[in-house]
């Protein structure tokens, strides 16, 4: 078979389609060992048609002419036979392309290096962050951490108490004094009182304060108190 063979094959497909040929976006005659064959990309729409409608486009091609339809996972084919010259008809799927961040979302790790692992977090998008893998194990162990039933039961516990005390599941606290004069370090901390009577910058514990009031032996217990359990209201933890 010659190329001015296929070439003829090739007009009569384009000049008069038949009616059973579905849109194609281009057309290439190439060498094929000793034969010359046509093969045609279909339509691809500006990139908008799927491998549902490329199957749907081919499945009948391959019916009529009574021949396989072809996928190997890159590429969708069906071949026939036209005034004797073989034609191969096919889509390609388009190859995307996963774009990956210089930097960790969550830290300054360069994703770049060869020795870092990361991972996508999300349902899939192109467009959910990716972080480090280092990030991503403290993320989980801090989530374990929150999910654990004995913290959800004590935390759902002092809620109710807040609730019942200061009129807030999640009051912010401070390091505060039980008694005037008593003490060079807060010895207590407890919630902020809200009372228009008492001066904000006051740590002293008031007739007019929340009940809720613990007594610690070390300031730095009492500070580191104070920090976690505002970290807590604030990031809105519920039980």
């Amino acid at each position: 078979m010659s190329a001015s063979t296929a070439a003829a094959a090739l007009a009569a497909l384009t000049d008069d389609a038949p009616a059973w040929l579905p849109p194609v976006d281009h057309w290439e005659i190439a060498r094929d060992g000793d034969h010359w064959k046509v093969s045609g990309q279909l339509d691809t729409v500006d990139g908008t048609l799927g491998e549902a409608d490329a199957y749907r486009l081919l499945v009948p091609v391959a019916d009529r002419f009574k021949r396989p339809l072809t996928d190997d996972g890159r590429l969708i084919r069906t071949e026939l036979s036209y005034f004797g010259t073989p034609v191969s008809i096919w889509y390609l799927r388009p190859v995307l392309r996963w774009l990956v961040p210089e930097q960790c979302a969550t830290c300054p790790t360069k994703l770049g290096d060869p020795g870092v692992a990361y991972v996508r977090l999300g349902d899939g998008s192109r467009e959910a962050p990716v972080i480090c893998v280092g990030c991503r194990d403290r993320m989980h162990a801090a989530w374990v951490l929150t999910q654990r039933a004995p913290l959800v039961a004590a935390r759902r516990a002092v809620s109710e108490l807040l609730l019942a005390d200061t009129g807030v599941q999640r009051p912010l606290w401070r390091g505060c004094f039980t008694e005037l004069g008593g003490a060079e370090y807060p010895n207590a901390i407890g919630p902020v009182c809200t009372s228009d009577e008492h001066d904000g910058d006051d740590p002293t514990v008031y007739v007019c304060c929340p009940d809720t009031v613990v007594e610690v032996e070390a300031p730095e217990l009492g500070a580191y108190l104070v920090e976690l359990l505002n970290a807590d209201a604030e990031a809105g933890e519920r039980s």
